[in-house]
C-alpha cells in the first residue's frame, strides 16, 4: 500500500535593516527594519531597544548593526545597516584677554566651515571666524562651529573690560609769578606722560616741576596696570612781575 505527505517549504523572510545613516558623536539615528514579525538587533549596548523594528541608536563610533527577523512561519533571516559616526569639530578660540572700555579686539575661532557667535549685540559680524568685538562690560562670547559633515561643537572666550584710570591733577601753587616754579601732581595710574614738555623738569613722572613763562595748560596721560589710558589737564596761571618804578 502507499501513502504520501506534503512538506511545505516556506521562503525566508526578506528582512531589510533599512538604509545606512550618518550622524555626529552624541547624536542618535533611528533604525527601521521591515519584512518580519519579530526582530532582534545586535550589538545591543547602544540601542534604545533591541527587540523592536525601529530602535534609536546612539553609537560613539562607526558601527554595523545586524537585525535578525522572524516571520509568522518561524523562518529567520538577517540584514545589516551601517551607522557612520563623525567626530565633532575641534574648536580652537582665542585666549581670554582684557581690554579697556571703549576699545575693540579681534577674536578668532577655527575648526569648521560655519560659525555663529553669541551674544551678537557687540560684535562686528556674528557669522565669521574672526569678528571684532567691542563690549562695554566683561563678556563671554560663545562660538558654535559646524564642520563639513554638519557636526557642531562650541567653545567660548572671555573678554574682560577694564575701566579707565581715574585721574586727579593739581598744581601747587595754582598760580605763580614768572620765574617761579610749581609742583604738578597726578594720581590714578602707574605711568605718566605730561605735555607740553619744554617747561617741565620730567615729563614721565607723576609730580614734575613746572616753570612756564606764560599761563599754560598741562595735559597728563595716565596708564594703569591694565594698560588703560586716560587724560586730564590743569591750567597753571603765570602772573607777570609788577612794573616797579623807584
Amino acid at each position: 500500500n502507499t501513502d504520501s505527505i506534503i512538506l511545505i517549504v516556506n521562503q525566508l523572510p526578506i528582512v531589510d535593516a533599512g538604509i545606512n545613516d550618518t550622524i555626529c558623536v552624541g547624536d542618535t539615528a533611528l533604525l527601521n527594519a521591515s519584512g518580519a514579525l519579530n526582530y532582534f538587533w545586535t550589538p545591543a549596548d547602544s540601542l534604545s531597544d533591541d527587540s523592536i523594528f525601529n530602535p534609536f541608536a546612539f553609537p560613539s563610533d562607526t558601527i554595523i548593526y545586524t537585525v535578525t527577523g522572524t516571520d509568522v512561519n518561524g523562518c529567520v533571516n538577517t540584514d545589516s545597516v551601517q551607522v557612520l559616526v563623525h567626530s565633532l569639530p575641534t574648536v580652537i578660540v582665542s585666549n581670554d584677554t582684557g581690554i579697556c572700555i571703549g576699545d575693540t579686539i579681534q577674536i578668532n575661532a577655527s575648526g569648521g566651515v560655519n560659525y555663529v557667535w553669541l551674544p551678537d549685540d557687540s560684535i562686528s559680524d556674528d557669522s565669521i571666524s574672526n569678528p571684532i568685538v567691542f563690549p562695554v562690560d566683561t563678556t563671554t562670547y560663545s562660538v558654535f562651529v559646524t564642520d563639513i559633515n554638519g557636526c557642531d561643537n562650541s567653545d567660548s572666550v572671555k573678554i574682560t573690560v577694564n575701566p579707565l584710570p581715574v585721574i586727579s591733577v593739581l598744581a601747587t601753587p595754582s598760580s605763580i609769578c614768572i620765574g617761579d616754579t610749581a609742583q604738578l601732581t597726578a594720581t590714578g595710574g602707574q605711568n605718566y606722560l605730561w605735555q607740553p614738555a619744554d617747561s617741565l623738569s620730567d615729563i614721565n613722572i607723576s609730580n614734575p616741576l613746572a616753570f612756564p613763562s606764560d599761563t599754560i595748560q598741562y595735559t597728563v596721560t595716565v596708564t594703569d596696570s591694565n594698560s588703560c589710558l586716560n587724560t586730564d589737564s590743569i591750567i597753571l596761571i603765570v602772573n607777570q612781575l609788577p612794573i616797579v618804578d623807584a
